[in-house]
């Protein structure tokens, strides 16, 4: 967790001029927050795309797999407002509430080259990732699909 955006970064250090997204989750992407600042310093347009369910996701939906829909400390009930963070740091924020709205929000960031641009896309709350890997399994065991 947290690893997205400085990945991002590094790949547009070594690859200038190169298109990187980093897609990432609100409770990833707030344990190094504070490197939006690094970007404006030395201008890395990273396109971030911030899968936003109020939870953390894979800490939720390992609650749900294995132990019985007992949740806690997943909720994340005080996150914030990330466009106006992202502009507060000096980039472009950009919020999207509907699922019919992600690929003019997509078109829009990627137009923009020259500028970070922070995608806070809200999504379902009972979403799953796949596929997962179980502890202590291997990858020939993986979960690819909602199949408990």
């Amino acid at each position: 967790m947290g690893f997205g955006l400085p990945a991002a970064m590094g790949a547009v250090l070594a690859n200038p001029g190169a298109t990187v997204a980093c897609v990432t989750g609100e409770a990833s992407i707030q344990m190094c927050i504070q490197e939006l600042s690094t970007c404006k310093q030395y201008h890395l347009p990273v396109k971030i795309v911030n899968l936003n369910n109020k939870y953390m996701g894979m800490v939720r939906q390992w609650q749900q797999f294995f132990y019985g829909n007992r949740y806690a400390e997943s909720y994340m009930d005080a996150l914030p407002d990330f466009t106006k963070l992202a502009e507060a740091y000096g980039h472009v924020g950009m919020k999207v509430e509907k699922p019919g709205d992600v690929e003019g929000a997509l078109r829009d960031a990627f137009k923009l080259k020259d500028r970070l641009v922070f995608l806070d896309v809200i999504t379902d709350q009972s979403e799953n990732v796949f596929p997962m890997v179980p502890g202590g399994k291997g990858l020939t065991e993986m979960i690819l699909a909602e199949e408990l």
